[in-house]
């Protein structure tokens, strides 16, 4: 057994300057107490600096993997992964010599001619060799990951991070140099208000020419992507750069891109179609001077956007004193977490090395802070800025204009007359009638809106055969049953499909509702028909991406529960539901082409009904687009004549098998059920395809037995007996308490 590390780990540790022998010797301890009775391998030694901070968590990874010779760059030695840029290897680093830390782009070749850099010391990037660059380490976080954690920027806010940008922009500019690399995953805000955008000109001598033949950087890459770029390979420039600058502004005031893409390929589509909406639909708080900026700076003509950064600059003002001040608060803000008794005690007991002294300090300092911290205080200033999508509680929570307290005034007081008064917001939440049925011509819907019963109750709402028409997007329906109107007619629509709700928008949510068809002869429906974008606004150069969430839903049709004729990448979402109609859960009405998508995930999902999927193939011989279904812990149990998978076609498709690609964890399908299956032009052409060319990951069969029939009532499809081994003791399938009960 050996008890010292190996020569050869001790000499790569004093080579990358990581650790002396002297270090690694004082790690015995440490490593006795990890090993135990195993053998003390070099990784277990690489473990032990890692726990005493000797060696970063990302430094650790790499000399397990024996990759410890990629961790020196020249003088200096890589700490940690860097999640910026995007178009190259970024790393905190930090230099052997001097212990100076910096940020590290490590660059494989340069093209040649290269293109102009700012001089050293002038432009903030140092030309090290064509190996790497480095630039000056600065604390704080990209704006992406700002926005991740805390919503869409105050618009304050943003137009002080705009002036701040378009210094040090006006300032490159005035040197020739192009940033070429401007989103929201490469601007740095630091803690103490300042703003960064790092290597500027880099991106631009890697790659100088864009478009889809250089597809092969993730989505995000590609945000703020000019459409001049891209339909005619131009370099970067100016203009591209304050087409950049107009998307990440209204990213950062809207809280998401301007522009959709599920991939690459449709990123870059988007980007050249160029349909931005007024930035003034999702943020009407933006400042008037920074919208109308916005607006300029995204059009699709670089002769018609401002004509300098330098001009910008001047129509917006430079830094405030007040704006960095916000943007610090911003920057800095916090949560206070609880003090919790039990951990703190568990703590204390269960380390054996902790003196008596310390726990007794540990316990009263806890009890201090309990007692004296103020239970109440006032909100943060940004405490309700959130995503404009999660957003519409907290706005609907606010009292009404008419009800706000108003300053008492003198009897002698003028009443001055109102001349301008601003447009009344639509309401962010929607209550429906609980003691009548509600009309769906009643309901007048606004991007963004939840549509919802009153809290702990329940509404009907009856729809024609054309469905509730959803063209607004972001719409979130709560507690709500959708039935037919008998009193409604015939449909309005000529040739339209049946269903109960019509969706012509890219995202809806499903909330604790109810999709019910029983009705005799209107019983051919679905419960979701999905039409995006509308066919006359369709384009063959745009791919978007749609997006729609079930959580806690039940869908008895008989027809699709969501029969999707959309175009571009989809991704649908099932949590905690059930699906007991005779048609499949998803119907879709062509297969995928290579540059769509599909994606399906479901979390808690049983199926007792027709397939989870039905594909309708055209060319049974070209190669189709990938689908990909994440399944955790659901229940598969088709109807006997039923595949999992369906597909539709005139010949047998052979190589829509290739690009399926299933994965999960806990999910279980009934013993005698086909995976995939396919289906002639009429019913008597029947064939299960072989499944050994499927990649499965995370299914297993198991025998099935539920509680009852399936029926609305959801008790009865919970799952009481199966076979297979699961991960959780939680049964697989439907939590039933979290369903609406069926009448």
């Amino acid at each position: 057994m050996p008890e010292r590390p190996s020569k050869e780990l001790v000499a790569t540790l004093e080579g990358l300057g990581l650790a002396t022998a002297d270090q690694v010797a004082r790690m015995g301890r440490r490593v006795r107490r990890l090993a135990k009775d195993l053998p003390r391998f070099d990784s277990v030694w690489i473990d032990a600096l890692a726990q005493a901070r000797v060696l970063t968590p990302f430094q650790a990874a790499e000399l397990n993997a024996g990759r410890g010779g990629r961790l020196r760059v020249g003088p200096y030695v890589l700490c940690e992964r860097l999640p910026y840029p995007l178009f190259a290897e970024g790393f905190r680093a930090r230099n052997v010599e001097n212990g100076e830390v910096v940020r590290l782009v490590v660059v494989d070749r340069l093209p040649s001619p290269p293109a102009p850099l700012p001089p050293a010391g002038e432009g903030r990037i140092q030309a090290a060799t064509p190996q790497y660059n480095t630039e000056p380490w600065v604390e704080g976080k990209t704006a992406a990951q700002w926005m991740v954690q805390y919503g869409r920027f105050p618009p304050e806010v943003v137009l002080e991070i705009v002036r701040s940008m378009l210094v040090g922009l006006t300032e490159w500019e005035a040197l020739g140099v192009c940033h070429g690399d401007i989103s929201a995953s490469s601007l740095i805000l630091t803690y103490t208000g300042e703003v960064d955008l790092p290597w500027p000109g880099l991106r631009g001598r890697l790659r100088p020419e864009e478009g889809y033949a250089k597809a092969d950087l993730p989505p995000e890459a590609f945000d703020g992507m000019a459409p001049e770029r891209i339909s005619q390979g131009t370099p970067t420039t100016t203009a591209a750069d304050i087409f950049a600058c107009g998307c990440l502004w209204w990213r950062m005031l809207c809280g998401r891109p301007p522009l959709a893409g599920g991939d690459a390929l449709a990123k870059l589509r988007a980007a050249e179609e160029c349909n931005i909406r007024d930035v003034r639909e999702y943020a009407p708080d933006a400042p008037t001077a920074l919208t109308a900026a916005i607006s300029a700076c995204v059009r699709r003509e670089p002769a018609h956007r401002p004509e300098s950064m330098a001009r910008l600059a001047a129509t917006l003002g430079p830094p405030t004193r007040d704006g960095r001040e916000a943007l610090i608060r911003a920057m800095n803000r916090t949560g206070r977490s609880a003090v919790r008794w039990s951990t703190t005690v568990r703590s204390v007991r269960r380390s054996s090395r902790t003196p008596l002294w310390l726990a007794g300090a540990a316990c009263a300092l806890a009890t201090v802070v309990a007692l004296f911290w103020p239970v109440g205080g006032r909100k943060s200033e940004f405490s309700g800025r959130r995503h404009v999508g999660h957003g519409r509680a907290e706005r609907a929570q606010a009292p009404p204009a008419a009800k706000r307290s108003a300053p008492k005034t003198k009897e002698t007081d003028k009443v001055i007359p109102v001349v301008h008064q601003e447009p009344v917001e639509p309401p962010a939440v929607v209550e429906l009638w609980t003691h009548r049925p509600n009309k769906a011509t009643e309901i007048k819907l606004h991007a963004g809106q939840c549509v919802r019963a009153p809290p702990g109750s329940r509404a009907e709402v009856f729809v024609p055969r054309a469905g509730l028409i959803v063209d607004k997007e972001n719409v979130c329906f709560e507690n709500i049953d959708f039935r037919w109107d008998g009193a409604a007619g015939g449909d309005q629509r000529e040739n339209a499909e049946a269903a109960l709700v019509r969706l012509t928008a890219s995202e809806a949510s499903f909330q604790g509702c109810r999709f019910i068809i029983r009705d005799g002869k209107d019983d051919n429906a679905s419960a979701i028909f999905w039409e995006y974008p509308p066919r006359g606004e369709r384009s063959p150069n745009s791919l978007p991406s749609e997006r729609i969430a079930l959580t806690d839903c039940l869908i008895d049709v008989s027809e699709a529960g969501i029969d999707c004729r959309t175009v571009g990448a989809v991704a649908v979402h099932f949590a905690n539901v059930l699906h007991i109609g005779r048609g499949p859960l998803v119907r879709l009405d062509h297969c995928p082409r290579p540059d769509e998508s599909v994606s399906l995930a479901l979390r808690r999902a049983t199926l007792r009904g027709g397939p989870l999927l039905e594909c309708y193939v055209s060319d049974a011989t070209s190669r189709p687009g990938e689908i990909s279904v994440l399944a955790t812990a659901s229940v598969f149990m088709p109807s006997p004549d039923s595949p999992l998978l369906l597909l539709q076609s005139v010949a047998s498709p052979r190589l829509f098998p290739n690009c399926l690609r299933w994965t999960g964890q806990g999910s279980l399908v009934a013993p005698r059920t086909p995976i995939i299956g396919w289906r002639g032009p009429d019913d008597r052409q029947r064939i299960v395809l072989d499944e050994s060319k499927l990649s499965i990951a995370g299914l297993v069969r198991s025998e099935l037995v539920f509680a009852g029939a399936a029926t609305s009532d959801t008790r009865t499809s919970r799952i009481i007996h199966w076979q297979a081994p699961v991960q959780s003791s939680d049964s697989p399938g439907i939590d039933p308490g979290r369903l609406p009960l069926g009448k």
